[in-house]
């Protein structure tokens, strides 16, 4: 927008050049007011996007041409044309070329994105989404950001927007700026970090987690200390989380351990409020939460990062007595936060479809992506990665191993043909079906609703045949929140198996319709865009507007203080650990 104005201001200073004999030859008050319409322009650009340094040429232009209304001189009259025309021009050269200015079009962005949404995304009426609502709430806000060109305000409004839809497929990715701009914007945008996060137990307390300081935990002081080994970690925050630190905070960063406040300690208040009170004011997660009871358990660590330059916080100490201690904000959360989350849900530490013995009876079998290789993905032929699965699950079945476990947990999806690959050797002899696609009108590039709303079925899915490998074995599939698309299509179709068993902390994401991303001026965006039904004609997978999950699951593993301490003071995989 702010170069269309520029350019505008261009040709208003040509025409203005050439108008001039015109204008001294047939004088009349409509053609003098053609020296205001730059200025008007230069108003309605200040309205738009806001006054810049960079832009003050165009200002002195607009400005400049007013002058010729002084006068009846061509010569002066080109003169100050040919010198808006210069200021201008310049204008024009320092916004397209200098490294110093950059202008995203965040408005323009939202109004293609809701655009497209509002007539490609699948699952509007089965999530109740109020497009005509949404744009009212969100419109002015995007415009206010693009008139600041304020893009950490920008990404809290996508994070903001995308939670309207509690659907994992739906989702902002910042870029198309520097990586330091990147973590900047995702440092300031949730809260300060006073050394620890909170998770809620199953017994309904609360509790500390990542306390600086503690053996396992996340550690301010240097990317190789604690647990903040993660190469998407160090990528995401290498540059702004010492940026962000505190003078003090080397000094202030074991305040929590010398008050008695570690890893599992209860907290009672913070900043004399309960937990709970601070649920309404997280307006947006790191990542989509579909399901309610999913959001219920990462509510908890959102709020350990609200509050000012300090904040009281209340405790059980060991004696069963509550103390309260004020302590300093060490940095932005941003890093504690992600690190929380990454290592309460990362899975085992192996290479995708690497195996390992967990004891004498028992076998992990690790799928953090559904891709086998690069071939493979592009089309949709697993045949070569079925025979080699199928090779080695035999061996463990002839070496006496009764149990398999399948880690799932933060499985980012994939390909569903490699989901068939791996399913069809554990699943009862026969043929089975995953899902139909909706029937596309082609004329219009959208599914088709049949007269009572829901989508008319299309073609048959892509079926596979059961071997039953392990048919006198158990299988437990380990899933948490972060198990999203493809991994939640596993969890789908092998949930239904007789001899599998679904378990986790979290129950999986609960999204799985086929994805799309659409590139936009800060980075990209992506939503659902094909329907995946069951064969009765139902949407597969997805949550619906009470937000409840979809997919099988059959036993929380429960959240402890001993598991607490085991994962964030000796860094153990306490959670595979409890899957019998």
């Amino acid at each position: 927008m702010d170069i269309s104005f520029a350019i505008l201001e261009i040709l208003l200073s040509v025409f203005l050049f050439f108008m001039s004999v015109r204008l001294k030859k047939y004088p009349t008050p409509k053609g003098r007011v053609l020296y205001f319409v730059p200025v008007a322009v230069a108003l309605i650009m200040l309205g738009f996007v806001g006054f810049n340094l960079i832009m003050a040429g165009l200002y002195l232009a607009s400005s400049l041409l007013c002058l010729s209304l002084f006068t009846e001189k061509i010569n002066v009259r080109r003169g100050i044309a040919l010198a808006a025309f210069l200021l201008s021009l310049s204008s024009l050269l320092m916004m397209k070329f200098s490294k110093n200015y950059k202008r995203y079009s965040i408005s323009e962005d939202f109004e293609n994105v809701y655009n497209t949404m509002k007539e490609h995304y699948v699952l509007s009426e089965e999530k109740g989404i109020d497009f005509d609502g949404l744009y009212l709430k969100y419109q002015p806000l995007f415009k206010e950001a693009d008139k600041k060109q304020d893009l950490t305000l920008n990404y809290q409004l996508w994070q903001q927007f995308s939670q309207e839809f509690y659907d994992g497929h739906v989702g902002y990715a910042p870029g198309n700026m520097k990586d330091k701009e990147v973590s900047r914007i995702i440092c300031e945008s949730y809260g300060n970090d006073y050394g620890l996060s909170i998770i809620k137990l199953s017994s309904g307390e609360f509790v500390a987690v990542n306390v600086e300081g503690s053996k396992a935990s996340y550690s301010i002081k240097s990317l190789e200390e604690g647990n903040y080994l993660e190469d998407e970690e160090i990528k995401l925050f290498k540059d702004a989380r010492l940026e962000f630190k505190t003078k003090n905070s080397d000094n202030d960063r074991l305040s929590l351990l010398n008050a008695g406040i570690k890893n599992g300690t209860v907290i009672t208040k913070w900043n004399g409020k309960n937990i709970e009170d601070y649920y309404d004011d997280i307006k947006y997660y790191f990542f989509q939460v579909p399901v309610d009871e999913n959001e219920e358990f990462y509510k908890p660590m959102y709020v350990a990062g609200m509050g000012g330059d300090s904040v009281e916080i209340s405790f059980i100490d060991e004696e069963g007595k509550e103390k309260t201690v004020t302590v300093n904000k060490l940095g932005a959360y941003a890093p504690r936060l992600y690190n929380t989350l990454m290592t309460i849900d990362k899975g085992l530490k192996i290479n995708n479809l690497g195996w390992e013995a967990l004891n004498e009876e028992t076998v992990v079998l690790r799928i953090y992506q559904m891709a086998y290789d690069m071939k493979s993905y592009t089309g949709t032929d697993y045949s070569e990665m079925t025979d080699k699965l199928r090779s080695e699950l035999l061996a463990y079945k002839d070496a006496g191993y009764k149990n398999i476990i399948i880690d799932l947990r933060s499985n980012t999806g994939g390909s569903p043909f490699m989901v068939r690959g791996v399913a069809c050797l554990f699943a009862p002899e026969g043929k089975h079906l995953a899902y139909y696609s909706a029937k596309i009108n082609e004329n219009t590039a959208t599914y088709e609703r049949g007269e009572d709303g829901r989508y008319i079925i299309g073609e048959e899915a892509v079926s596979y045949e059961g071997e039953d490998l392990w048919h006198d074995g158990n299988i437990t599939l380990l899933v948490n929140a972060q198990t999203v698309s493809a991994g939640d299509d596993m969890v789908y179709m092998m949930g239904e198996y007789p001899n599998v068993k679904i378990k986790g902390i979290t129950k999986s994401n609960n999204s799985c319709q086929a994805v799309q991303a659409m590139d936009i001026s800060t980075g990209s965006f992506s939503f659902s865009v094909v329907p995946n039904l069951t064969p009765e004609g139902d949407i597969a997978i997805d949550t619906l507007k009470d937000h409840k999950a979809r997919v099988d699951f059959d036993e929380y593993i429960p959240v402890t203080k001993e598991m607490v301490k085991a994962i964030f003071d000796e860094g153990e995989d306490y959670i595979l650990q409890q899957v019998d």
